[in-house]
């Protein structure tokens, strides 16, 4: 029996609901524990769900057939054999977290995808083992993302959970897991790392890069604005591109990185109001407008337009996913001008000035 008909006949074997739930971060701790313990075993097996769970991260309104699989497999065995190009399909899509973990529920695009490892499993062995197509096999980085005004949770392929914020987004870098771990957020996130000193976990942003020396730490992070970093346990190595050495921050501190990269750091400063967004609150202290503006975008789809006259001003509020309409008033208030709403667009103007006696 040659190496991938050893390969085909595990896989026929292969739980794939137990798979089903490892990939999507289900499953009891003793259940991941076997499971990583049977890929890291057999890294062509291992290799085989990393191109299934890539498959299943495309998401499409409904599941294929397979027969839909195997026809698409021959299309494209067909092409490899006369020389045709074969189309680059590697993308990033943004991918939603409950599109994401529902694909994998659903029974039907199981079995699929269990025709389509089956079916393809020499074609993916010779993929993921050919020494000189390893640059064009890696994963293309895919980015998870949430609605509008929704919280959702993600457990990395490492065993590491991340919390994205409202409309936020995480772009996991090519083969994430494998010699390395990075990723780039855009908006908010809490992350629980998995410590592993042979593979740094390390987060991007705009203002700065964030290493994990293990532990748990949110950063929220704005184009406009830069980020904001605090960490719960463990440390956090803050790397800005000025060249100057990182800044560790130690449980209980927190810090800002400036667009420009300077970091400011409160040491053991912070408090349960910087992670209040992980239980539903918004809060702002003393927040600029851009702050102001960015998070209302995400958190609930509005856009704020501010007079330039009251734009240096700042705001002190608190507000819950269900206080869409309040936002508004309150926001006007804060900055001592009045509120006009059209559509999604809350506009604050300035008042009108007093007549003169």
């Amino acid at each position: 029996m040659t190496d991938q008909d050893h390969l085909r006949d595990n896989v026929e074997n292969d739980d794939w609901d137990a798979i089903a739930r490892y990939v999507a971060g289900e499953g009891t701790p003793d259940e991941r524990a076997s499971m990583r313990r049977m890929l890291e075993a057999n890294p062509a097996r291992a290799a085989l769900i990393g191109a299934l769970d890539a498959a299943v991260r495309f998401p499409e309104p409904v599941a294929p057939t397979p027969a839909e699989v195997d026809a698409a497999l021959a299309s494209v065995l067909a092409r490899r054999e006369d020389g045709r190009p074969i189309a680059d399909t590697r993308r990033s899509p943004v991918v939603s977290l409950e599109a994401y973990r529902s694909r994998w529920r659903d029974a039907r695009f199981r079995a699929a995808a269990a025709v389509l490892v089956v079916a393809g499993a020499g074609l993916l062995w010779r993929t993921a083992t050919s020494p000189d197509i390893k640059s064009s096999t890696s994963a293309a980085p895919v980015r998870f993302a949430t609605a509008v005004g929704k919280l959702d949770s993600l457990q990395l392929p490492d065993g590491s959970r991340v919390l994205l914020g409202p409309g936020s987004e995480v772009t996991l870098a090519s083969a994430f897991g494998g010699s390395a771990r990075e990723l780039t957020l855009q908006g908010e996130a809490r992350f629980d790392v998995v410590h592993d000193n042979t593979r740094p976990f390390v987060v991007h942003t705009t203002a700065a890069s964030f290493r994990d020396v293990g532990t748990v730490f949110a950063i929220h992070s704005d184009e406009a604005e830069g980020a904001r970093v605090v960490v719960s346990s463990g440390v956090v190595a803050v790397e800005t591109k000025s060249g100057v050495a990182p800044v560790l921050l130690q449980a209980g501190d927190r810090a800002t990185v400036a667009p420009a990269g300077t970091v400011h750091v409160e040491r053991a400063s912070a408090t349960s109001e910087d992670t209040a967004w992980t239980g539903g609150k918004l809060i702002f202290r003393d927040a600029s407008v851009e702050q102001v503006t960015a998070d209302l975008r995400r958190w609930f789809g509005v856009e704020l337009k501010v007079d330039s006259s009251l734009a240096s001003k700042t705001v002190t509020a608190t507000f819950d996913r269900a206080s869409t309409t309040d936002v508004g008033r309150v926001i006007a208030a804060m900055l001592g001008g009045g509120l006009r709403e059209q559509g999604d667009t809350l506009r604050i103007v300035a008042p009108r000035p007093t007549p003169s006696r």
